[in-house]
């Protein structure tokens, strides 16, 4: 009969471990901030630093680009200007007279005085016609650097998205892994007890006791470190996610205290981003080839480079100038004897300049070069780019389709230490187990049933890998 009520408690600690392993992530903690994974990525893109960098980022290459777009427009500039001149007495001017006798022998000139003040309105024009296409060459090239700074916000996104599904799926890893290191306490303590009573029975020996006590103290050691782990990852999961949700200040809270999240999402439930095997590699790589910020980048690299070697280029052509000038001006200087201080006079000039730096020809002709040179090396990294996206999807594949072969098999572990325990439940009632072989196999439950779940995380990490590798996610 004693044996009987042994077996019959022994299940019921079975099943309450069970229901605690097994249960939804909602009841690890009995108060808390629900947290689900689509909330911390949209969290992190809202809140983090360097997405609100790579957006100024761009928008300071679209000003420029547009400011590289008003260069085009002719150049017009405006002056006036004031100067009071030290007074100048009228002059006279002789001279012989070319066609004597038939006048004067001599031919006087009178000047009058100068005026003191000058007053000069002036509206300058200038346009280069033809400037080697240099302006059309910066224009395109401040247009792809801002097209740049957009897919750099994009890789900024994705690389932050990867993180923080990582991050929390860590999290979630630390939390099972406490839960099941408590439990594991637990049990140790009720082996440690059994032990006692056992010694005091004298069925046991005092070595027993001691290698109970040890086993207890080991169990507390791990739990201790387990608590550590679980408190470094939420902490990686709050500064990826911002204070949206979490703060970050310091506090007296202890180290061991329950974090103040409840992660909502659980390793098996379905995720529209979550990729299962079978997979069809050549599709993948093509898809990343295509969908990679990292290889649009490179070709818009490619872009800016070739735009270099003709920015380059437009040193080797002449420059041809549309000049035009307004001037309004009491005195003109183009107009002589001005004698009346309020009359302002106009005048325009307009002509073309044509230009050769024919000293800076071989400058120019070394920049080419150099420019060439750096096209070169561009061409060659956006090849390295493609190559390492394709290793980097490759990788990514064979660590998922490994992560499920491993669930699979972890898995079979669970039916099997069910079954164990089953076993020794019986053997329990029938006299020829203890209640030290029930604790065993029951931990064993427990720790098969972590194990699956732990591989479920792996599953979830490698996934969310290969998402970020084939740029699977659509990011704002």
């Amino acid at each position: 009969m004693q044996s009987f009520v042994r077996g019959r408690k022994a299940r019921t600690v079975a099943m309450c471990i069970l229901a605690l392993i097994c249960g939804p992530a909602s009841f690890l903690w009995a108060q808390g901030l629900p947290l689900s994974l689509d909330d911390a990525v949209r969290f992190a893109l809202e809140k983090d630093p360097s997405v609100q960098s790579a957006s100024w980022d761009w928008l300071a290459a679209s000003a420029k680009a547009d400011a590289a777009k008003w260069g085009q427009l002719p150049s017009l500039s405006f002056g006036a200007g004031y100067q009071r001149l030290s007074d100048l007495p009228p002059m006279s001017l002789e001279m012989a007279n070319p066609f004597y006798p038939l006048g004067p022998s001599q031919i006087n000139f009178q000047f009058p005085a100068s005026l003191d003040n000058v007053t000069t309105l002036a509206l300058n024009m200038e346009y280069p016609v033809f400037a080697g296409f240099r302006i059309q060459e910066a224009v395109a090239l401040a247009q792809l650097q801002a097209q740049s700074r957009l897919v750099g916000i994009e890789i900024v996104k994705r690389s932050l998205v990867f993180e923080v599904r990582r991050a929390y799926w860590e999290a979630v890893r630390a939390t099972y892994n406490f839960q099941t290191l408590q439990k594991n306490l637990e049990l140790m303590k009720s082996g440690s007890q059994l032990t006692a009573q056992q010694v005091a029975q004298g069925s046991a020996t005092r070595a027993d006791q001691l290698a109970a006590d040890m086993r207890y103290n080991q169990a507390d050691i791990d739990l201790g470190d387990a608590a550590s782990q679980q408190a470094r990852a939420y902490l990686t999961l709050a500064s990826l996610i911002g204070n949206a949700s979490i703060p970050l200040e310091l506090s007296s809270q202890s180290p061991d205290s329950r974090p103040s999240l409840i992660l909502t999402s659980r390793p098996a439930d379905p995720d529209a981003s979550d990729i299962r095997p079978p997979l069809v590699e050549s599709d993948l790589v093509s898809k990343a080839l295509a969908g990679r910020p990292e290889t649009r980048l490179s070709s818009l690299s490619i872009q800016i480079a070739e735009h270099g070697v003709k920015q380059a280029q437009a040193g080797l052509y002449p420059t041809v100038t549309l000049l035009g000038n307004y001037t309004f001006a009491d005195p003109n200087p183009r107009v002589p004897f001005q004698t009346d201080p309020t009359i302002f006079t106009g005048t325009w000039a307009l002509g073309v300049q044509l230009g050769y730096d024919i000293g800076g020809l071989p400058a120019n002709l070394a920049e080419c070069t150099a420019q060439t040179q750096a096209l070169k090396k561009t061409q060659a990294d956006a090849q390295k780019q493609r190559t390492t996206v394709i290793l980097d999807v490759r990788t990514c594949i064979i660590s998922l389709e490994r992560t499920w072969r491993d669930i699979t098999l972890t898995q079979g572990n669970v039916e099997q230490a069910e079954e164990n325990l089953r076993v020794v439940q019986q053997r329990l009632s029938a006299g020829t187990a203890n209640d030290l072989d029930v604790l065993t196999a029951q931990f064993n439950l427990l720790r098969a049933n972590f194990a699956v779940t732990n591989r479920q995380i792996d599953a979830r990490i490698a996934s969310a890998d290969l998402a970020r590798a084939i740029a699977l996610d659509q990011v704002r």
